[in-house]
């Protein structure tokens, strides 16, 4: 994973409507916007990278904003 990464703009999947985004600061994040309190309760503690992962779970996909 890419350490010049500042944010990450999360859409839904089935729209592409706008759905938040997670703010990226050296190796520590934070959802902005995020109304899925189930999508915040499970991915707290994980690294970027497995967050990531996960987000087609959750009908959610995204577009990297690199420094």
């Amino acid at each position: 994973m890419s350490m010049n990464i500042k944010e990450v703009i999360l859409y839904d999947a089935d729209s592409l409507e706008y759905s938040g985004k997670i703010l990226v600061e050296g190796s520590s994040w934070q959802f902005c916007d995020v109304s899925n309190d189930f999508l915040l309760k499970f991915t707290k503690g994980m690294p970027l990278k497995a967050v990531l992962q996960c987000l087609i779970s959750f009908n959610i996909v995204y577009d990297i904003i690199e420094k």
